[in-house]
């Protein structure tokens, strides 16, 4: 599935497998629920999140923000933006547990612009697209 919002402070959710949600409008919101769903904030001050297996938030408007919580979830961003990620555990039985949670604003340094990011041990590693 795909959901677009291009508007100003719209909304687009996309739950499917291997969905994509963006939002170019400023101040939109960009949500990827199904496996390896992905999630895209273009417009300044938007927020994009993907909470499935797999899926990938990319922030590349002004202060824009992505969010990976799901298994094997990555996220990237453009200076300025911010990336906030959660690593979770094998499955226990009941769910797949939180190990650590980290977030960053992307400098050019420490966290580069352009690069997709995951979590491994806490720490933020670089990724292949």
């Amino acid at each position: 599935g795909a959901a677009s919002a291009t508007g100003d402070c719209g909304a687009a959710s996309a739950t499917g497998y291997r969905g994509a949600a963006s939002a170019t409008g400023d101040y939109g919101a960009a949500s990827a629920t199904g496996y390896r769903g992905a999630a895209s904030a273009t417009g300044d001050c938007g927020a994009a999140s993907a909470t499935g297996y797999r899926g990938a938030a990319s922030a590349t408007g002004k202060s824009s923000v992505a969010l990976a919580s799901g298994i094997d979830g990555k996220a990237m961003g453009e200076i300025g933006c911010a990336i906030f990620l959660v690593e979770r555990g094998e499955w226990d039985g009941e769910t797949h547990p939180i190990l650590s949670a980290k977030a960053a604003i992307v400098d050019g340094e420490t966290i580069k612009p352009g690069v997709w990011y995951t979590l491994r041990n806490g720490e933020f590693v670089e990724v292949d697209e």
